[in-house]
């Protein structure tokens, strides 16, 4: 990857506060994240003293060469699937076009970390072949060694930045109350 293509990936937004209609970036944006706090939706919003809102993002893009890592973070297990479909979203939506689509998924595997890693092999290549661009996750059922899921979205042209996953720090795990994840994506 050229130093010009890598400038041109796109990355996730450091937590803002936002009061009185204006966002500034919040001084705590490196201080660990409360376990209460996380979303999926990344414009979702908790009240902070009075008027004041923090935006939460459950995911965050670092620079890595020709790929891209991400790390999630969630309150359950199926909340670091849900992260890692907004993270993706994220990556390829071109913008709001295209008819309205639902795909079934399902997967097996008695690895999380790698049903995780599957999991995100089949939206990339739900995007490449179908042209389908999630928008967010409908329903998920983890049971077992199992995954169901529904996800919503459209047809139209994703962007085709994502050409694979890969194992390369691949991390699936739980720390006090919180769900970790990470995964690279071969860009």
């Amino acid at each position: 990857m050229t130093a010009a293509s890598r400038s041109s990936v796109h990355r996730g937004t450091r937590p803002h506060i936002v009061s009185s209609g204006r966002s500034v970036p919040s001084d705590a944006a490196s201080a660990p994240v409360d376990p209460r706090e996380i979303r999926a939706d990344p414009d979702a919003r908790r009240p902070v003293l009075g008027h004041t809102w923090r935006v939460v993002r459950p995911y965050r893009f670092v620079d890595h060469r020709g790929e891209v890592e991400v790390e999630l973070q969630a309150t359950s297990e199926a909340g670091l699937f849900e992260a890692a479909l907004a993270a993706f979203a994220e990556l390829v939506s071109p913008g709001e076009q295209g008819d309205a689509v639902r795909h079934e998924i399902e997967l097996a595997g008695d690895d999380r970390a790698l049903l995780l890693a599957d999991w995100l092999g089949e939206l990339v290549f739900l995007a490449e072949v179908e042209q389908f661009v999630p928008e967010r996750l409908a329903a998920i059922e983890l049971a077992g060694d199992r995954l169901r899921a529904t996800v919503a979205g459209r047809r139209d042209h994703p962007r085709e930045l994502v050409k694979a996953v890969t194992l390369n720090g691949l991390e699936f795990e739980r720390r006090g109350q919180v769900w970790h994840g990470r995964v690279v994506l071969d860009v």
